[in-house]
């Protein structure tokens, strides 16, 4: 096997990574006959290519220079995380600028909370932070009602199952304790549908404010609700080396 072919990547993989969608969508467009590497229409998805080929996708030859770009939302409250419109309820995309109205969410906040939300085009990025296996850490800083129980709090977080869900242990620290309301933060690296509301909910405690702080290498800082900003250098240092490591 030569040097060249080891350098490559499978298609699907390889224009996932640089932002042209799914894995699964590049190799339904194979199907379709949509793609064309070096002037011939790709058959199979078991073809490899590098940023020396010349891919057309769509009748569109696509920039295989372009440069992966991450951007940091904060998501207010009583949005949701969602391009399409479901009722009346506003959606976060009607906050975006026009030129990320098409731009994908690394997963998703739910409508009763808030805090950092990561958008890319770079699908490839998506599936790696996504991933629990890769373990990027989300840091919550949760207010709840209720009596925290140090002890069933430390129970539920060495993993716990619920109505047959079975959620992974994660790390915590209570921040304030008050009479009704206290202050927690978790840090846990899956990202299930509710899964600090049911925590919580086990131990009878009831969340009213939901803020996602970081999430992986990126953090919310000083963003404010319904703001967006450009993920820093640094953060995207950190991320690429998290990955180089796995």
């Amino acid at each position: 096997m030569n040097n060249d072919y080891q350098k490559k990547t499978r298609i699907a993989k390889f224009l996932s990574s640089k932002g042209y969608g799914s894995r699964r969508e590049i190799e339904q467009l194979i199907l379709k006959n949509k793609i064309i590497v070096n002037k011939e229409i790709v058959k199979s998805p078991i073809t490899f290519v590098n940023d020396q080929d010349e891919i057309i996708l769509n009748n569109q030859k696509i920039n295989l220079n372009k440069k992966m770009e991450v951007w940091k939302f904060y998501k207010p409250i009583n949005y949701i995380t969602s391009r399409n419109k479901q009722d009346d309820r506003p959606i976060i995309y009607e906050l975006l600028p026009f030129n990320l109205k098409k731009i994908k969410t690394v997963g998703r906040l739910d409508i009763n909370s808030e805090g950092l939300l990561l958008l890319t085009d770079d699908g490839e990025m998506i599936r790696n932070l996504e991933l629990p296996k890769n373990k990027f850490i989300r840091k919550y800083k949760i207010r709840v009602y209720g009596y925290i129980d140090e002890n069933a709090l430390s129970k539920i977080s060495k993993g716990i199952k619920i109505k047959n869900v079975q959620y992974a242990p994660f790390e915590y620290k209570l921040l304030k304790q008050g009479n009704a309301n206290s202050w927690l933060e978790f840090q846990m690296q899956e990202g299930k549908n509710n899964e600090i509301r049911n925590l919580c909910s086990a131990i009878n405690l009831k969340v009213n404010k939901l803020i996602r702080l970081e999430y992986g290498p990126f953090k919310l800082k000083k963003l404010l609700p319904g703001k967006i900003e450009k993920a820093e250098e640094k953060e995207m240092e950190l991320y690429e080396n998290h990955i180089r490591k796995i």
